[in-house]
């Protein structure tokens, strides 16, 4: 409540809520029930979904029963590749059961990422660019490896490549535009 009750008081522009997996589908109705989807759907709020997906049957599950409460909103498919499994893509018609169900949702990969350089990253307990930079979490000069380092800055430009790849800020823009436009409209009127 207290996130959703400080939206239009606070001065964020973007307030990011991780929900446990398997816990999408539940909170998604939760946000239908109380208006939330609504106000969306109006374009009084943006609202974009990352619907993080494991390679699992559970996980691809969920896909219908978040697509058809999202019909309105930016809806992104994200596999995640945190090891070495696949998404069915060797199964097309697995493949496609579960990522047709969701009607103009975009289809978001992540690489995978080198697992030392990713335990050193959650070790030093600071952002991919400060990592990246070699800087730590008090901004001082740190001394992380530059090969893992490296591993790292390959992967997140392979990450902002796939951003880029949807246009994934021209869809953001154009989603607080229409919310802008919307609330202009609404003062107006």
């Amino acid at each position: 409540m207290k996130v959703f009750d400080t939206i239009s008081s606070t001065e964020a522009h973007v307030t990011v809520i991780d929900v446990r997996a398997g816990l999408l589908s539940t909170t998604l109705r939760a946000l239908r029930d109380i208006g939330f989807l609504e106000a969306a759907k109006k374009g009084q709020i943006s609202f974009a979904v990352f619907h993080i997906l494991g390679p699992s049957i559970a996980s691809l599950d969920e896909i219908a029963g978040t697509s058809s409460l999202l019909a309105d909103s930016s809806y992104f498919l994200v596999k995640n590749f945190i090891n070495n499994t696949t998404f069915f893509d060797w199964d097309p018609a697995t493949y496609d059961t579960y990522f047709s169900r969701a009607k103009g949702a975009y289809e978001i990969t992540i690489p995978k990422l080198n697992e030392m350089a990713c335990e050193q990253v959650e070790l030093a307990a600071v952002p991919f660019v400060s990592f990246i930079a070699n800087k730590g979490a008090n901004g001082q000069s740190a001394s992380y490896s530059f090969v893992l380092r490296g591993y790292v800055r390959y992967w997140l430009g392979n990450v902002w490549a796939e951003f880029d790849r949807i246009k994934l800020n021209d869809l953001l823009g154009a989603e607080v535009q229409r919310t802008n436009a919307n609330m202009n409209s609404a003062r107006q009127a």
